[in-house]
């Protein structure tokens, strides 16, 4: 029975990561395709620095935009990872508690509430980590990041002499796997040739999602007098999963001592 509420946790953990990814991905191609719009308005002008300082303002507005965006879709995935993280154990519990022919009171489904509003604090605040570092500060990191990439774009176009329109058609292409983006790409911007524009704020929102999950799992474990400890069980899919996690597969830890999935 348990094993099947964990595979059926893992399979929501699945469609949520995914469904945020896409988000995410959704979210970096409307703030691109708006600054491509805006910049298709200047028509088959040569771009001039002067037009590159107002233009900034735009992608500091896009930026701030994006990362208001990305912080909201990421607070709310880690909510619903945290409340799935501790489905187990409640229902666990309330099996055991029915056939013993005891009722649960408010005060049991508080204790799990209570369990993922501490994750989600946790999470959020940084202090689930080493550095402390916010939530809102790593997201907002990466959005420093996202702004230069497009004013290195703006500024490789100024060297090129591109028109604007150009321009435009270059940062559409951004968005783009880099492998599907024209060849031509790479040689005008080579610093960006291989990157992926939503890389960093997805592998963000994929390890918030599976922190909230495993800690609220832990956490929940911890209210259960019947877990002595928690198996790890990794993937092992040849060429992807790493050696910290094949070395993990099958131990078992108290349950005061699971470590964290990595990023």
């Amino acid at each position: 029975m348990y094993e099947q509420i964990v595979k059926q946790q893992r399979r929501q953990i699945a469609r949520l990561t995914l469904e945020q990814q896409k988000h995410i991905f959704d979210l970096y191609d409307s703030a691109i395709e708006g600054l491509a719009f805006k910049a298709k308005r200047a028509g088959e002008k040569s771009l001039e620095r002067r037009w590159a300082l107002d233009y900034k303002k735009e992608v500091e507005r896009a930026k701030k935009a994006l990362n208001r965006e990305i912080t909201k879709q990421v607070k709310g995935a880690i909510g619903t990872a945290a409340e799935i993280g501790t489905q187990g154990e409640q229902q666990v519990l309330s099996g055991i508690f029915k056939k013993s022919s005891l009722k649960t009171s408010v005060t049991f489904k508080r204790m799990f509430s209570q369990v993922q509003e501490n994750v989600v604090n946790d999470i959020i605040s940084g202090s689930l980590y080493k550095d402390n570092t916010t939530l809102s500060s790593r997201i907002w990191g990466y959005g420093e990041v996202f702004g230069k990439d497009i004013q290195y774009v703006v500024n490789q176009a100024i060297l090129e002499k591109k028109p604007a329109i150009e321009l435009a058609k270059d940062l559409e292409q951004f968005v783009k796997e880099p492998a599907k983006r024209e060849t031509t790409w790479g040689k005008v911007y080579p610093n960006l040739k291989n990157k992926r524009v939503d890389y960093n704020a997805m592998r963000l929102a994929r390890t918030s999602i599976n922190h909230a999950y495993q800690t609220a799992s832990i956490q929940s474990s911890n209210m259960n007098p019947f877990v002595e400890g928690i198996e790890w069980r990794s993937a092992l899919i040849h060429g992807r999963t790493c050696e910290v996690c094949i070395e993990r597969h099958g131990r078992v830890y108290p349950v005061k001592s699971v470590p964290l999935d990595h990023p």
